[in-house]
């Protein structure tokens, strides 16, 4: 049986011993009560064996193997697939199919994958076209090595060696890796464009490795066909987007999964209409007419807000070996982005402002404000209650229907973090008052951004909406640009985040303010 299969006979089994216990009253003969009790514990030893096989089923889930990611493309590396699409006749579409499938890990593979798209195009076989192989050249595997290099030393572990293409790209990196900041940068020109920058002062080849000057200046010679000097103020720019994306993405976002993710194209006020269900049906008698019913509906309104700050790589920073521009200070922002995006969604929990009808998010117009308490068993039947109990909108009463929501997830701070995962963890019960009839219905999610004893019991996204959080189209997370430095001498890293979250239904979720 499936995992759900399982659950949902515990479920019905729960629900059998329960019943069964209660066919014991009063008066019952002593025959009859034997025979109803060895039911009852012929029940509890099958909820027992379900239980083993979900807890069995639950850790051959988590040991699965996890289906490959796609790849973590560069900026640079995504500039040169879109580009052999277009040499293939290919749209840009094409190349980010491409980058998409997790078994296409370098330029070589997808020059190799677009090759094929374009063949199948044009209905002949790769036998009946000639091989195109635009492998990484030299000036490729220098750069991948270089930052590689630089990685490693901002962050050790930054590239994992469990896989053939892991230790390969370390062995690679080992190179450099004893090198200062200074040093790689000379070592990088003198291999990558033939340029001999020993002797410059090191503020001068500072100046150099982050573009702000052409050796030329100098009086060295470049030769032509070269690679831009710009190369390794990328290479740097590249090491430090690499550790800020890592840090946001890395970092805990527990707000997530009962919230529905839906991106703005701009920044114009969007509306979000909060759908009833459709008027209830009417019987019709012989030869009457059918008659109309209205749509009711909501609407909430929210807008994009932008958030960003800047990273600078300083001629400095160069000098002094400082690793902290590549390491701690991109990962801080980072992880500033993803704590803003968790304190922006869980204060629409916690500041319960006014929705579009003046009634606050969680008030007892809206059915869904419980009275403080702990959250036992008892309290949450309540909540549970709240959310079955919400009707569908409507200006008049008869249209209106219960929804019969289901709970899905227990939020909490630290004050009921395990009292929360206890009432949802299974139990082995020796008599049916011991069953925990709340076990495994709810995910349970805290926080610290709950503060006190407060607590939230919130329905499945999928089941009404929510809340709503978005980003720009486009450039979800964290966006990173950079540029040559104005008011500072080197590189500038911004990382900007486009986001926005609003409550867009009060019916899905309810709140307790805890004892």
């Amino acid at each position: 049986m499936t995992l759900a299969e399982l659950r949902k006979k515990q479920a019905e089994l729960q629900a059998r011993a329960v019943a069964k216990r209660a066919e014991i009253v009063a008066g019952l003969a002593d025959e009859a009560a034997r025979t109803i009790e060895t039911e009852h514990a012929r029940i509890l030893s099958e909820i027992g064996e379900t239980e083993r096989a979900i807890a069995a089923a639950e850790e051959a889930e988590r040991a699965a193997p996890k289906p490959p990611q796609a790849h973590s493309w560069s900026q640079d590396d995504i500039g040169k697939v879109k580009a052999r699409a277009a040499a293939f006749g290919l749209d840009g579409n094409a190349a980010l199919d491409v980058m998409a499938d997790p078994k296409v890990r370098s330029l070589e593979a997808a020059t190799d994958a677009l090759q094929e798209r374009a063949v199948a195009r044009q209905g002949q076989t790769p036998r009946q076209q000639p091989h195109v192989s635009v492998g990484a050249d030299e000036g490729d595997k220098l750069r991948e090595a270089v930052g590689d290099a630089l990685l490693l030393r901002a962050a050790p572990a930054a590239i994992p060696a469990g896989d053939v293409a892991g230790r390969a790209r370390i062995a690679a990196a080992r190179e450099f890796r004893g090198m200062s900041l200074l040093e790689m940068g000379r070592d990088f020109m003198r291999l990558a464009r033939g340029v001999e920058l020993r002797g410059l002062t090191k503020m001068e080849a500072a100046t150099v490795l982050l573009g702000m000057r052409n050796p030329a200046d100098f009086g060295i010679q470049v030769r032509a066909g070269m690679h831009s000097t710009s190369d390794f103020a990328n290479i740097l720019a590249n090491v430090a987007s690499k550790r800020l994306r890592t840090a946001y993405n890395a970092a805990p976002q527990t707000w997530k999964p009962f919230c529905r993710q839906s991106n703005n194209p701009d920044f114009k006020t969007k509306s979000v209409v909060q759908l009833s269900s459709a008027p209830t049906f009417k019987q019709v008698r012989e030869g009457a007419e059918f008659s109309y019913g209205g749509m009711t509906d909501g609407v909430e309104s929210y807008a994009l807000a932008t958030y960003g700050r800047i990273v600078s790589i300083t001629r400095q920073a160069i000098i002094n070996d400082d690793l902290n521009a590549f390491d701690r200070l991109p990962t801080m922002i980072g992880r500033q982005a993803a704590t803003l995006e968790n304190t922006t969604v869980y204060a629409i929990l916690t500041a319960n402002a006014a929705m579009s009808d003046s009634v606050a998010l969680f008030h007892a117009d809206h059915g869904n404000l419980l009275t403080g308490s702990a959250s036992d068993e008892t309290n949450l039947a309540l909540a549970e209650k709240a959310l079955l109990e919400q009707t569908t909108l409507g200006n008049l009463t008869e249209d209106r229907e219960k929804m019969n929501l289901r709970p899905a997830f227990l939020l909490t701070g630290s004050a009921y973090k395990v009292a929360a995962q206890k009432i949802l963890t299974a139990v082995m019960p020796n008599a049916t008052s011991g069953v925990n009839v709340y076990q495994g219905t709810m995910t349970p999610i805290a926080d610290a951004n709950i503060t006190g004893n407060k607590w939230f019991v919130i329905a499945d996204p999928s089941d009404i909406d929510t809340i709503e959080y978005a980003y720009l189209e486009g450039e979800e997370g964290v966006f990173i640009e950079q540029r040559m430095g104005f008011e500072v001498d080197g590189l500038e890293l911004k990382g900007r985040l486009d986001f926005a979250a609003k409550a867009i239904d009060w019916r899905g979720m309810t709140y307790n303010p805890g004892a």
